[in-house]
């Protein structure tokens, strides 16, 4: 395979930053790159959070925090008031270290959380190549049963027409089931470049 070059576009600020994977790996099946972990570069023009991957767990004010903002339903509004009450509350002398503690937790929950969908859909997809396979094996067989003339040979093709049916659909609805699957990396990548704006809005 020649390597193409597919790019994954984070709204981490007010540009859109690409994030670009060499090639696409043969049993990925979704148009944006299979990228598996978003780099905090990408996201965040902060402080680096190098070392801070466990740190911010110990922190159970910044851990509760991470907690609730990482969850799917969260309204990103809220986040945004709590993010701002916490800055207020910070020493001066503290309030970046611990606004980009709060951004190491969010970083890593998240990343950790989109390599699950990432891992879910490479398994949903070589599932559905398997499923293909056999479909494909049984097509050649119903295709050798209509030359055979005797009556065994045409009731096991008019059950494997009918079986046939069924399967056919069932495939269809997965495959069609599959660009579901790939828009839920994307929500969490879109709540990954919000919550990194508005950390870093209050940074100093």
């Amino acid at each position: 395979m020649n390597k193409i070059g597919y790019c994954l576009w984070l709204f981490a600020s007010t540009l859109t930053l690409p994030l670009c994977a060499e090639e696409r790996p043969q049993d990925w099946p979704c148009e944006q790159a299979l990228v598996h972990e978003i780099p905090a570069a990408v996201v965040w023009a902060g402080p680096s959070i190098a070392g801070l991957e466990h740190a911010w767990e110990q922190d159970k004010e910044v851990s509760r925090l991470v907690n609730r903002f990482v969850v799917s339903d969260y309204d990103l509004d809220a986040a945004d008031a709590e993010i701002a009450e916490f800055s207020a509350e910070q020493d001066s002398s503290e309030k970046d270290s611990r606004l980009t503690l709060l951004f190491a937790g969010v970083i890593q929950t998240l990343n950790e959380e989109r390599k699950k969908k990432l891992d879910g859909i490479i398994k949903y997809a070589r599932g559905q190549a398997a499923r293909a396979n056999r479909l494909s094996h049984e097509l050649d067989e119903m295709i050798q049963l209509q030359e055979d003339p005797s009556q065994a040979g045409q009731e096991r093709l008019a059950l494997m027409q009918k079986e046939m049916e069924i399967k056919q659909r069932m495939f269809d609805e997965r495959e069609a089931f599959i660009q579901h699957l790939c828009t839920r990396p994307r929500v969490i990548e879109e709540r990954l470049g919000s919550l990194a704006r508005s950390i870093a809005y209050y940074l100093d």
